[in-house]
């Protein structure tokens, strides 16, 4: 589809992009290049405005999974993807900021290293590496610029990639921070230019409820109650989201960590209803024939030049703001977690190498298995239970009683969830039976209570 854009709507997303370009490269000018906790972290120094922006702009990777969400199953997206998330990320800044924040570790698999020692650290950071690396981010946002260039899919993927590349390896995190700055403003401005086109082009509200099927409008619609209580408990796993633990840690103070991430929540908020809004529309107008592109095709038919080019400019920076955010903490683990080295400039090339590195590894993936988001989600569905509760545990009272005992709480939750899986895929347990991450999960948690006793009895005086 390289002629549904006008040249106008072109040039706008090509300086759209170049002004994220020159924000990220400004940012990497800031802080010493060769300290790594200035690539990492940003200097922890993260001010409260350039921490939302972050935090926000990191949060839609996957902007075009949830147009097809909305289309499929109507308001059952808020309720999945959006309410159990914001009670989380309240209750990550009622308890885990201040925690994060006053630490000495720069990423989860370092706090795992400090609290329960090196082989944990290493178990962990291999899993993190699974559910880091950018390959779906990498895939989507090289599908979409394929679609507006008729470039080939490998071309689409060495360019975009490219683009992420370079201001990220210019000054990491706080490149990574300031380019987010103005890839939220495309992304909001973007979205509220295409719902107020929506409405004065399509239909005012009142139309678009009309247009829309009751069963989208009502809960649990089409979905049904049992997939919404997996949805919710998959959002646990922004407990262990390393762009969460990163810009917790990156920030300039602990009040400004958890302010920040009340304010990401109401951000949000908004961004969550002018998705809704616009894939509401998006299904009226074309329906269900376009899938996940849903929006794209309506935003092509019914916006004029220029506002048109900021929306596919906004729709870009959503997931590339992910890809980034993803590329770097990969490459942490990569250049620093599993390779760590004790001198600052050697180290500070090493992540850059590791951000490279992760780059490389997601685009084959995505070239390879374009399928990447369900093997992700796999991945996903084992890391969660292996390390949701053993890094909670570390900043606890507990870790002192779990730590003997580590590497087990890790591995057999993560092998529970694995067997389900396998067990599912041969047929002989069917999805609605057993979720694997709820299985790896329950798992352990009743490995941690036993823990627990077992400690309580070997404590209590004869």
């Amino acid at each position: 589809m390289p002629s549904s854009l006008s040249t106008t709507d072109l040039v706008t997303v090509v300086i759209s992009l170049v002004a994220v370009l020159v924000a990220g490269l400004i940012g990497g000018r800031r802080g010493r290049s060769d300290d790594p906790t200035q690539f990492i972290l940003a200097g922890r120094s993260l001010t409260l405005p350039v921490f939302v922006a972050s935090l926000v702009a990191t949060w839609y990777g996957s902007i075009l999974g949830a147009t097809e969400f909305i289309i499929t199953y109507g308001i059952a997206f808020l309720v999945c993807f959006g309410l159990p998330y914001y009670v989380i990320a309240i209750l990550y800044a009622r308890w885990l900021t201040k925690r994060i924040r006053r630490s000495e570790a720069v990423s989860i698999p370092d706090q795992f290293r400090i609290v329960y020692g090196n082989r944990a650290a290493a178990v962990v950071a291999v899993m993190m590496l699974v559910i880091t690396i950018p390959a779906s981010y990498q895939l989507s946002l090289a599908l979409i610029t394929q679609t507006f260039t008729g470039w080939t899919l490998g071309i689409s993927l060495i360019v975009t990639s490219a683009f992420s590349f370079l201001y990220i390896v210019k000054g990491g995190l706080r490149s990574d921070a300031y380019a987010n700055i103005v890839q939220v403003a495309l992304m909001y401005v973007g979205y509220v230019a295409c719902v107020i086109v929506c409405v004065t082009t399509l239909g005012s509200f009142n139309w678009l409820l009309a247009q829309t099927p009751q069963s989208m409008l009502d809960l649990p619609g089409p979905l049904g109650w049992m997939p919404i209580v997996v949805w919710i408990v998959i959002a646990l796993q922004t407990f262990i989201d390393p762009n969460f633990h990163v810009r917790a840690a990156a920030a300039a103070d602990v009040d400004t960590a958890r302010r920040g991430m009340y304010l990401s929540v109401a951000a949000w908020i908004v961004f969550d209803i002018l998705q809704f809004i616009v894939g509401l529309y998006a299904l009226a107008a074309t329906g269900t024939s376009h899938g996940a592109q849903s929006v794209l095709h309506t935003a092509i038919q019914i916006m004029p030049d220029v506002w048109r080019g900021i929306y596919i400019a906004g729709v870009l920076a959503a997931v590339m703001s992910t890809l980034d955010g993803y590329a770097l903490v990969s490459g942490t683990t990569l250049g620093h977690d599993l390779f760590p080295g004790d001198h600052q400039g050697r180290q500070t090339v090493r992540l850059r190498i590791g951000v490279a590195a992760s780059l490389c590894i997601g685009g084959v993936v995505a070239y390879v298995l374009p399928s990447v988001i369900d093997l992700l989600y796999r991945a996903a569905s084992i890391t969660v239970p292996a390390v949701l509760l053993p890094l909670l545990c570390s900043y606890s009272n507990l870790a002192g009683r779990v730590k003997a005992f580590i590497v087990y709480l890790i591995l057999v939750p993560a092998a529970a969830s694995l067997c389900i899986m396998i067990l599912q895929g041969m047929g002989l347990l069917l999805p609605v039976v057993a979720e694997p991450m709820l299985v790896g999960i329950l798992v352990s948690v009743v490995m941690l209570l036993i823990i627990i006793v077992r400690s309580n009895i070997k404590s209590t005086p004869t």
